[in-house]
């Protein structure tokens, strides 16, 4: 887990922000045990604030309780990953088509540097870089909508979907494969084909579900997110 404290939080709140963005980039997988005395020598505290902490991911359904065994990052089932990708394949080829409206040459330039950034951080094999390109490539067609409900179901959405990332990007090969599928979504999006936008997003969506099915073996599809 990567230390990186704000002077102006609670220590509950630290402990909180460490732990959350550990299971959201994959640090700490789905039902991994969260030991509290670990946690809390890390950042150098007693093991108070961090059952805190817990108590509040608990609740923002980040983390769970387990009876005798304390805390784990949160189990994701067969019901959980279809429920989020039904919401998905209707929510995210909507907001593609919608970012349409607006396209300007500007938004293109700044989608071709993302795209180039990816590419570098693939070449140097750089993980945890290209997963936070990856989260700016999709947020950025949230930003093109300019539509407040677009930002706020995509804020709803954004812990699962980052959780579900760490789990589907398990392989350099992987990244490859996502780089091929972000490129078809920025060329669609160039030529202004709505059709061709939103199905190139939801095949983009159906590899993603797939390997996240292969990561937690609840499948054995070939797959590439």
């Amino acid at each position: 887990m990567e230390l990186s404290l704000k002077n102006h939080l609670t220590l509950s709140e630290r402990a909180s922000e460490i732990i959350e963005a550990s299971i959201l980039e994959g640090s700490i997988k789905p039902g991994e045990r969260i030991i509290e005395i670990s946690v809390a020598k890390m950042l150098g505290i007693s093991k108070s604030p961090v059952r805190e902490a817990l108590k509040k991911l608990e609740g923002d359904g980040i983390v769970q309780r387990i009876s005798r065994k304390g805390y784990i990052a949160k189990n994701i089932g067969l019901k959980d990953i279809n429920d989020f990708f039904e919401i998905m394949f209707i929510f995210e080829p909507m907001v593609a088509k919608l970012a349409l409206k607006k396209k300007q040459e500007t938004r293109c330039v700044e989608i071709d540097s993302i795209l180039t950034q990816m590419k570098d951080a693939l070449n140097k094999n750089d993980y945890n870089r290209y997963i936070l390109l990856n989260r700016r490539f999709h947020s950025i067609f949230y930003e093109f909508n300019e539509n407040i409900w677009v930002t706020k179901i995509s804020q709803m959405l954004y812990k699962e979907s980052s959780i579900l990332s760490s789990l589907s990007f398990s392989t350099i090969d992987r990244l490859a494969r996502s780089l091929e599928e972000h490129i078809t979504i920025a060329d669609a999006y160039k030529k202004g084909d709505p059709k061709l936008l939103t199905k190139a997003v939801a095949c983009h969506l159906e590899t993603f579900r797939k390997n996240i099915f292969k990561s937690l073996r609840l499948g054995t599809d070939e797959s590439s997110d």
